[in-house]
């Protein structure tokens, strides 16, 4: 019978054997860089039981109205960033933590919004991937959303220049950003990735704006102008955190802004009281998360050029 138990013992190696090789093939190993047929890698895979948290406010939290989760204080989608990206990169498991109003202290400090934990309370040791859409809130959207598109008001300028790079208000939000990236490396597996994601911007970053489309708007052209001074602030304070952190940052597409048929952002205001029924107004459509996500997923991928 000796040599039955050596056919068996040889059947259970080759066996390991394999299965070995295609956990390292497919991304449940150690080693877990996935190849195209061509032989060429294109993305280190998340690894078996690896996890993927969104974090961040509506810009993250957004999609269509159908598909808010009943009794959801944060009015999450679930064709939202988050749901768009898991979908395509699959991981073992997804958790969406994007909260609508949601400013840097909401990420790691308890939300005054009832049954609200910390986002980073989603995040743990087999967290690999995360994705970060947040800062706006904390440099002064509400105030623009206020007083240069909602019901625009004489102080939009003062809005849009009280938080500009150097000023004391964006050297703390810099400097909380950037103690909120330390804070997830620190939470998350020690491979994690980390991707911070710039907002899909409402107007165009230059030229002359459409006129007939801000003024069935209700908002003044010269606001177009308050809205980009502040942008770049907050686009710039994001890049130079992603780089400071030595983190991925993606820059959203900048083309389909709000005005331009089937815009990824819908615009608002005081004569837009009606919103289209697949997104809330001055936020993502769905279209405009699907380009989001996708751009972020070829980023992973190494299929389209950095920011």
């Amino acid at each position: 019978m000796s040599w039955i138990r050596r056919a068996i013992a040889f059947v259970l190696v080759a066996c390991l054997v394999l299965a070995v090789g295609a956990s390292t093939a497919i991304g449940g190993g150690s080693g877990y860089e996935h190849h195209q047929t061509n032989g060429v890698s294109y993305i280190p895979d998340l690894p078996g039981g690896a996890q993927y948290v969104s974090m961040g406010d509506s810009y993250a939290a957004s999609g269509s109205h159908a598909k808010v989760r009943p009794m959801d204080l944060c009015a999450r989608n679930g064709d939202d960033l988050g749901h768009v990206l898991a979908q395509r990169l699959q991981p073992y498991s997804f958790t969406d933590r994007a909260c609508s109003g949601a400013t840097l202290d909401d990420l790691t400090q308890p939300s005054p919004k009832p049954n609200t934990s910390p986002q980073l309370y989603g995040v743990g040791p087999y967290t690999r991937l995360v994705t970060v859409i947040v800062g706006a809130n904390s440099l002064g959207f509400g105030n623009i959303v206020v007083h240069c598109l909602g019901n625009p008001d004489d102080r939009c300028a003062a809005s849009a220049t009280q938080d500009l790079p150097g000023s004391q208000g964006w050297n703390f939000v810099r400097a909380q950003y950037a103690a909120t990236v330390d804070a997830i490396k620190k939470a998350a597996a020690p491979d994690v990735r980390i991707v911070l994601v710039g907002y899909l911007p409402l107007f165009p970053l230059d030229g002359p704006p459409d006129l007939a489309c801000l003024d069935r708007a209700g908002i003044p052209p010269e606001n177009v102008d308050h809205w980009r001074t502040w942008y770049r602030s907050l686009d710039r304070l994001i890049r130079e955190v992603a780089a400071d952190r030595r983190v991925m940052y993606v820059q959203p597409p900048m083309d389909r802004t709000a005005c331009d048929p089937d815009p990824y952002v819908r615009l608002g205001g005081i004569k837009l009281k009606a919103q289209e029924p697949e997104a809330n107004g001055l936020h993502p459509t769905v279209a405009g998360q699907r380009a989001l996500g996708n751009l972020i997923e070829d980023r992973l991928r190494g299929t389209a050029p950095p920011a």
